[in-house]
């Protein structure tokens, strides 16, 4: 590990209110990158190089200050990383005083390093995590990429077993934005996170989590659709997830897919991420009215939507013509092209409700309430244009 000069002089400048005493910390050629006196930074202390090249403590008292030229009277003890030296930490004043406070000084700093070192290799395996989720999610085609594959046993990830794709994010808190508490959840220690869902059972060996576009994802191993007892470990995520985090979290579940679908069921629960909210915080795409619009917006971004354009284009016209014909289509459509059921809803007269739709047939040439296909083409081409949408 090499030991930065600015991480150096933070440790310095921790210790040294603690001990009251001057602290140094040399490299490995035994020159000052860190110290309580910043004149005496970038000189060699030879003191600290002998104790490099020896591998042992060097203790310097003020009758041999010759021999240790750009040195000082005190202890220096080498700073040992993975079983071999990496540097040099100085304690100012007499050896038999402070050698107690050397040792001590020496502790810290090798237990700083080491927590430094534990996070940077924390964020190495964040990002290889982040890298190998984006491989296995936003991929084109049906086959999983060979990247993905040679990844897949440096994160312990099976490319077996199918698996339904989960995804969490958090809304924003009080004074925060929706970016900040997006970022905050997808940025929290995971680990710690993962390690207690697992005892907890919440997980299985052969889940599998990770983070992509500022969300958690989560791949649960899966031999079918969504059930009962997964939706119930995806809430179970969510809570913990809510709880660790302190803010909002809502969940998105997708449908059940091969290794080489996994992007199709990522979008699944992006689908159903966009529409959970305070009241349902988990929604899965196999829910029949979510299932419905994901199908009819997967049809309209093909070829389907050019082919929907003239008749959503006569549906525009019809509600432009008579507004009070969108609310009319869309109460008849929710309730199941019942019309009784309609006019109860719209708070009007069956008759009211039959003139008004023909006046609809009489622009559009459909009946929705009379001709199931003309409902179907009703619905479907109201997803061909957002903006010609119903709303009840």
């Amino acid at each position: 590990m090499h030991i930065s000069p600015d991480l150096a002089q933070r440790i310095v400048d921790i210790i040294i209110p603690v001990v009251h005493r001057n602290v140094n910390l040399m490299d490995l050629r035994g020159q000052i990158i860190a110290s309580g006196h910043p004149h005496r930074i970038g000189t060699v202390h030879m003191g600290a190089r002998i104790a490099i090249e020896h591998g042992e403590t060097i203790e310097i008292f003020p009758d041999e200050l010759a021999r240790y030229p750009g040195a000082l009277q005190g202890i220096n003890m080498p700073i040992i990383q993975d079983e071999r030296p990496i540097g040099v930490v100085g304690v100012f004043g007499d050896p038999p005083e402070v050698r107690a406070t050397a040792q001590l000084v020496k502790m810290i700093t090798e237990l700083v390093l080491e927590r430094e070192s534990l996070q940077r290799e924390s964020g190495a395996t964040r990002r290889m995590r982040e890298e190998f989720t984006q491989l296995l999610l936003m991929h084109e085609g049906d086959e999983l990429p060979a990247a993905a594959r040679r990844l897949a046993r440096s994160v312990g990830f099976d490319v077996e077993p199918a698996r339904i794709v989960a995804l969490f994010v958090a809304d924003a808190g009080p004074g925060a934005t929706a970016a900040e508490g997006v970022g905050s959840l997808a940025a929290m220690p995971l680990a710690d996170c993962e390690d207690h869902l697992r005892r907890s059972g919440t997980l299985q060996p052969g889940d599998f989590v990770g983070t992509l576009e500022k969300t958690v994802a989560v791949l649960f191993a899966a031999a079918g659709p969504p059930d009962a007892a997964l939706l119930a470990r995806v809430h179970a995520v969510r809570r913990d997830l809510a709880r660790r985090s302190g803010l909002v979290v809502r969940a998105g579940v997708g449908g059940h897919a091969t290794p080489g679908r996994f992007p199709a069921s990522f979008r699944q629960a992006r689908f159903a991420l966009a529409r959970a909210g305070k009241r349902l915080p988990v929604r899965a795409v196999t829910e029949e009215p979510l299932l419905a619009d994901y199908l009819r917006d997967r049809l309209m971004a093909g070829d389907g939507g050019a082919a929907a354009q003239p008749l959503a284009a006569r549906i525009a016209a019809a509600f432009a013509r008579r507004p009070a014909l969108r609310e009319t289509v869309a109460a008849v459509l929710t309730a199941n092209l019942d019309a009784s059921a309609a006019a109860s809803a719209l708070g009007i007269h069956r008759n009211t409700l039959a003139y008004r739709l023909r006046q609809f047939e009489e622009i559009t040439g459909l009946a929705p309430a009379r001709r199931f296909h003309d409902a179907v083409l009703t619905w479907v081409a109201l997803g061909a244009d957002p903006a010609s949408a119903p709303k009840p």
